[in-house]
């Protein structure tokens, strides 16, 4: 091994022919050779590169960036990712057992079949004392199909608006997580730690509400009209906008699910959906003009075409969200402008 200390990589964009060498030279440090470098990054930017199969294994890469990165069988067993950012990126099949996670961001990532067994991915304080302070682990809107968290350290971790479909919590500590929002359908929850986490609002099956109920917490799913009851709140919405609020009724909807409804070409626009389920719903040229859309559940849902100018999207769950030739930004002579959306 290197005889002097491991040179830490502050501040710099790299490309993956860069973390191609440079995990040449971690790979000969892992093996004890000569000249071997131990890969050592913080607050660098990876965002969008190929880091596919590459083998990251003890690697240090804390607060850096790898947004919409393609990470597909990438190897970070045992590495320290404290506070790093992997929105939107493809971790299918990636290896992060044994990792130190603390603070990472995960927003609308693809976990399909990674394993994450043994990882600690709790809240990062500095200080003991400032634990309920720090920031936790959030996997908002991810998804987490046949993803595993056996053994792994998830206190105050977020999982609201994620879809999680046999996902295996076998011995974990899931201590105050947020599930609100989620899609929960056969995960295994046997041997794990549930005091204080929050189910109320998730869509669970019959197997998981089982488990649930077993450790005595709350579980339940978010109210759903029928196909009639929308119908008729969508004709009283439209009235109340185009008699600018003198008849008919405002749509405020906080918490329902509306996913995988066809409500293309309805008009929305500044009704209240705040942390609606839309998953998978097709809005297609919907008028959503400054329609309030905090916190929803967008996943997979369609907007192409709609008119999204002046709506709020803020902490809205949008993988695979379609949106081509959706209509954004300011509404003319009002000055509110479309905010959350990411591009």
């Amino acid at each position: 091994m290197e005889s002097t200390a491991p040179k830490v990589l502050k501040r710099l964009t790299l490309n993956a022919g860069a973390l191609k060498r440079l995990s040449e030279l971690h790979r000969n440090w892992r093996l004890g050779r000569a000249q071997g470098q131990r890969l050592m990054l913080s607050e660098c930017n990876l965002a969008k590169l190929d880091l596919s199969l590459m083998d990251f294994t003890d690697a240090y890469l804390v607060r850096c960036n790898l947004e919409r990165a393609n990470l597909r069988g990438t190897n970070f067993r045992g590495a320290i990712l404290t506070g790093s950012v992997f929105d939107e990126a493809d971790m299918t099949g990636a290896n992060f057992e044994r990792a130190d996670m603390r603070g990472a961001v995960f927003h609308g990532t693809d976990l399909t079949r990674s394993t994450l067994s043994a990882a600690d991915l709790r809240q990062n304080p500095e200080k003991e004392s400032e634990w309920d302070e720090a920031p936790a682990c959030r996997f908002r809107g991810a998804k987490l199909a046949q993803t595993v968290f056996k053994d792994a350290k998830l206190v105050s971790v977020d999982f609201s608006g994620a879809y999680l479909l046999e996902t295996d919590f076998s011995g974990a500590d899931l201590r105050k997580s947020n599930f609100a929002a989620a899609d929960l359908q056969a995960i295994r929850l046997n041997n794990s730690e549930l005091e204080g986490a929050d189910f109320a609002f998730a869509t669970v099956d019959q197997a998981t509400r089982d488990q649930v109920r077993a450790a005595k917490l709350p579980v339940g799913s978010a109210p759903r009209l029928t196909e009639k009851e929308v119908s008729e709140r969508l004709s009283r919405h439209a009235r109340w906008v185009d008699s600018l609020g003198r008849a008919g009724e405002r749509l405020e909807l906080e918490g329902f699910d509306l996913s995988g409804l066809d409500l293309s070409r309805t008009n929305l626009a500044a009704a209240r959906l705040v942390g609606c389920r839309l998953a998978r719903t097709n809005l297609k040229r919907a008028w959503l003009l400054a329609t309030d859309l905090q916190g929803a559940n967008l996943t997979e849902a369609n907007v192409s075409e709609a008119d999204l100018r002046g709506a709020n999207l803020s902490d809205a769950h949008q993988r695979g969200l379609e949106m081509a030739g959706a209509k954004t930004g300011e509404i003319p002579g009002l000055g509110v402008k479309t905010k959350g959306l990411r591009k």
